[in-house]
């Protein structure tokens, strides 16, 4: 016979035996005990319906979808006569917050329409915004909330970089120091200038005055100190130890470690305070800089023994390599020991952070160093982005080192399409976005942000000083989505874009389907920038632009309209563009137009091409089949001429120019390199290849084809300098002025645009005060603008921290409390600031180890919850979802402590009694019950 058994009768009996009913009884809330705080509204008592059910709707949440308040002070009742209104708040705030949650869950309803989730988010938004007016707002007497958090410790802002008056190459030597460095062999001769309070002292350096002394790195470094001290100058180098760290293998899937690497040296230069240090090199050759992406692009299914699939992400990087195309005058770099995928002429590759993504342009600068135009999907060079995708401006110096990264601050998503750098090293970035872009002068008929067509693209130019630091910026959009993808500086300073739309651009026309454009801007002395014109170019197919070049006072576009390329030059002499030449190459037969250049008195126009009669000239080079690389040279004022003539380079299968750059006459193209290419076989699965092209003749000359990590490598971006290769290469430095200080502008060195904010308030009932970041601002005036606000009841102050200087804001003395907000969505300043939402507040802790606050008053309680949470995707619904649920819990414990507080010490006491442990002798009484029941349970 089996007996049925409820264990609930243990405890039943334990508490029977125990004497603890009464008690406990007492010391609970029930509805038949003396109460001392109100019922909760989530007690079951209350009697609340779950609102975590998509398909179930509670009165609360019907009411907010047809635009009822979400927090309501009267609709929470209070079931203890002289209650405290704390405790209505607080239940108001909390309805208002499970009123949310329930709107939020109504997104993964069943058979939603479109229509149905737009209204869903709609609503969340307007909720969202009503919680947190009134949270911040909320003024209570015996507890206190925050929406963000409860900080003990001082607010430590973002790190600025301090000037750092070194720079250190790369490894020179591994493991026996003493042993000759392979950099230093060879004719190793080169200039150091040090200017010094005006007065310039030129150090030739020769390492061949050694003699038979080996030349390791002690020796060189006290031959190159010798001549510096010899010259009167405190400048010096110095060998730099790196730690070689642990070798790992991988074993079973884990990294294992059986030893520690060697030691490396690098040298490094120490420049004295007040010196500006300048390389020069004996003999210079020709370079080229590609970006490409290494890595297989592909996710890779495998099926093991067992059966189980197992899928692997595609792993991607972009990467920066540099060539020297010369070896006349300075030898061939040598391999280096251990690279991966060397190709001979490769001086060095540098891998980008993971989350750059494609580079869309690289340039070289009037100084020698190199400009890389990137998208990048989270955070570079300890930059935060607003977005989910941003712009990303790098400069590196010849040498590779990256000397600074320059975000954009796009709100949602950005992509940078386009550089130019002028003679003065001003840059110029273009491209698309999508979302806020703060500070931008707005001349878009699609705001970007609001209304419908929020989530259309718009073009923007930006235009900054040698630095990276914002001069103006410039947002241009048509109702449907266009972008900006090429720019050019004039020589008076214009900038000049060339773009394409879906429909009619501000002071356009509209042609059909997608239209090109050309635009300049300009900016008086008073910094105001001027909308010069706007000019569509194309047919009523759809059209792109591949390339612009300022010629003079004109200006030409490379067009591809509707499958052909065509060339359109315009004089700008009368401020209007006026087309004076047109010229049709032909049908590229499903291929494009990479780039345009100017090669004296003659364009050059390079591309992919079916077609193996472009109408260009002269071929001088006859194409092998399928979708071959060209490149094409016409006059500048395109008409016919017999120089003009077009060279294909490929094999038999497709191959893709994605860049073209034209240095002292020559002329490069980069790209995809198909089955096979003339004289360069196959090196992995899918290579990249980079020609020097003489389109006269159709002779190559400097010529690889390379692959990278997985057998992958495609080419995206390049750019030349006839002078950019030296022996400074060999040791890691870089030619021409060693910058070791980095911009101190707070837009510049973070994600945050002028005109991005964020609130302070001094004490829980003091004034909302509004920071805004300006276009100068640096640490130092930031922090006198926080101090002001806080009305000088915070010592802000900047301070170092590992060689960065940071923000440091703290209460001047117990009795203040600081309490910070972000700013509005898409112009927040806060967050990428490295500051919190929430109190900053001084804390003691009491006999029972409890932390209050040293101001007296009542505990702080943070809700931890974003005021910028969405419904857009599955993860911004469950972050949402569990935002709201913490700040939830936040109120049940407050309010938990608050009930606490209230009841006598006594009922305390036995409520803790009638919780407490299960004494011994009743626990093996309750074991012997258990082990009979079991018995006559069979």
């Amino acid at each position: 016979m089996t007996v049925s058994f409820d264990p609930s009768l243990l405890s039943a009996y334990y508490n029977a035996r125990s004497g603890v009913t009464a008690a406990a009884d007492a010391a609970s809330n029930t509805t038949s005990a003396k109460r001392y705080v109100p019922t909760a509204p989530w007690t079951p008592s209350a009697n609340r319906t779950v609102s975590n059910d998509p398909d179930l709707m509670t009165t609360a949440v019907k009411n907010a979808m047809v635009g009822h308040k979400l927090v309501d002070e009267n609709a929470a009742k209070l079931d203890l006569t002289g209650a405290s209104d704390d405790y209505k708040k607080m239940f108001a705030l909390y309805q208002g917050l499970d009123t949310l949650n329930g709107v939020a869950n109504q997104i993964n309803g069943k058979g939603l329409t479109s229509v149905d989730k737009d209204r869903i988010k709609a609503v969340f938004a307007k909720g969202l915004s009503e919680v947190t007016s009134y949270t911040e707002g909320l003024k209570l007497s015996q507890v206190r909330l925050t929406r963000g958090d409860a900080m003990d410790k001082a607010q430590m802002a973002i790190g600025v970089a301090k000037s750092q008056p070194d720079y250190a190459t790369p490894a020179l030597v591994s493991g026996d120091v003493t042993q000759p460095v392979q950099a230093f062999q060879g004719d190793v001769k080169f200039n150091i200038s040090v200017k010094r309070i005006g007065v310039t002292h030129d150090i030739p350096i020769d390492l061949s005055e050694m003699g038979t002394t080996p030349r390791n790195m002690a020796n060189v470094v006290n031959f190159i100190n010798d001549k510096l001290e010899a010259s009167g100058v405190a400048t010096r180098v110095a060998s730099q130890r790196i730690p070689g760290g642990d070798r790992n293998v991988t074993v079973g899937g884990k990294s294992v470690k059986v030893g520690t690497n060697p030691d490396s040296w690098s040298l490094k230069i120490k420049v004295d305070s007040g010196d500006t240090v300048t390389f020069k090199a004996a003999a210079t050759a020709g370079s080229v800089y590609l970006a490409q992406s290494v890595g297989n692009p592909n996710p890779t299914t495998t099926t093991g023994a067992t059966g189980k699939v197992t899928t692997t992400p595609a792993v991607t990087n972009s990467q920066i390599v540099k060539f020297q195309t010369d070896t006349t005058a300075v030898a061939a770099p040598p391999q280096p020991a251990g690279a991966s995928n060397w190709v001979d002429g490769r001086v060095w590759s540098s891998d980008m952070e993971k989350t750059v993504g494609t580079v869309h342009s690289t340039k070289v600068g009037p100084d020698g160093s190199v400009y890389v135009l990137a998208d990048v999907t989270g955070k570079v060079s300890g930059q935060d982005i607003k977005g989910a995708q941003d712009v990303a401006l790098m400069k590196y110096d010849s040498a590779g080192k990256l000397m600074f990264t320059r975000t954009l601050g796009a709100a949602s998503n950005a992509s940078g399409l386009a550089l130019a750098v002028s003679d003065t090293g001003q840059v110029a970035i273009a491209g698309k976005v999508t979302g806020t872009l703060d500070g931008a002068t707005n001349g878009a008929l699609n705001s970007g942000d609001t209304g419908s067509f929020a989530t259309n693209t718009d073009s923007f130019v930006t235009v900054m000083d040698a630095n990276g630091q914002d001069i103006w910026t410039q947002r241009r959009g048509a109702r449907q989505n266009d972008e900006a993808t090429n720019i050019a500086f004039g020589a008076d300073g214009s900038v000049y874009v060339a773009g394409r739309s879906q429909s009619t651009m501000p002071g356009g026309s509209q042609i059909g389907g997608w239209d090109s454009y050309v635009e300049g801007f300009k900016a008086d002395a008073a910094g105001k920038v001027s909308t010069l014109f706007t000019q569509t170019v194309g047919s009523a197919g759809a059209d792109r632009p591949g390339g612009m070049v300022v010629d003079g006072g004109a200006l030409v576009l490379a067009n591809n309209e509707d499958g052909h390329a065509v060339l359109h030059r315009f004089d700008l002499s009368s401020g209007t563009p006026t087309e004076t030449a047109t010229r049709d190459l032909g049908d590229l037969q499903g291929g494009d137009i990479a780039g345009l250049a100017l090669n004296g008195g003659q364009l050059v126009l390079a591309g992919s091409t079916a077609n193996p009669a472009l109408a260009a000239g002269t071929v001088s080079r006859a194409q092998s089949g399928g979708m071959d690389a060209f490149v094409a040279q016409v006059n500048s004022d395109l008409t016919a001429a017999p120089t003009d003539a077009v060279a294909y380079y490929g094999g038999a299968g497709d191959d893709k120019v994605t860049g073209l750059a034209v240095s002292a006459g020559k002329v490069f193209i980069t790209g995809q390199a198909g089955s096979d290419l003339p004289d360069a076989a196959a090196v992995g699965k899918k290579d990249g290849f980079l020609a020097q092209i003489d389109v006269a003749t159709g002779d190559i000359g400097f010529a690889r084809r390379f692959t990278g990590k997985d057998g992958y490598a495609t080419p995206t971006a390049i750019a030349a300098s006839s002078t950019g290769a030296s022996i400074l290469d060999q040791i890691g430095l870089p030619q021409g002025t060693l910058n070791t200080t980095d911009s101190q502008q707070i837009t510049a060195v973070t994600s945050i645009r002028a005109g991005d904010q964020f609130q302070v308030r001094a004490g829980s009932t003091g004034t909302l005060k509004t920071v805004t970041i300006d276009s100068n601002d640096t640490l130092d005036t930031l922090a006198t603008k926080v101090r002001r606000s806080l009305g000088y009841q915070a010592k802000v102050e900047v301070v170092t921290v590992d060689g960065t200087k940071r923000l440091k804001v703290t209460p001047v003395n117990a009795r203040d409390t600081l309490e910070f907000f972000g700013g509005a969505s898409g112009k927040d300043a806060l967050a990428l600031l490295g500051l919190s939402e929430g109190v900053v507040r001084e804390t003691v802790t009491d006999k029972n180890g409890k932390s209050t606050p040293a101001d007296g008053n009542g505990q702080i309680y943070g809700l931890k919850m974003d005021k910028n949470l969405k419904l857009d995707t599955s993860q911004d619904v469950s972050h949402a979802l569990a935002e709201i649920a913490t700040a939830m819990g936040v109120i049940r414990t407050a309010y938990q402590d608050l009930k606490t507080a209230a009841q006598p010490a006594s009922v305390t006491a036995a409520a803790k009694a009638a919780n407490g442990p299960v004494p011994a002798y009743l626990t093996a009484q309750i074991a012997s019950y258990k082990d009979a029941l079991a018995r006559l349970g069979g």
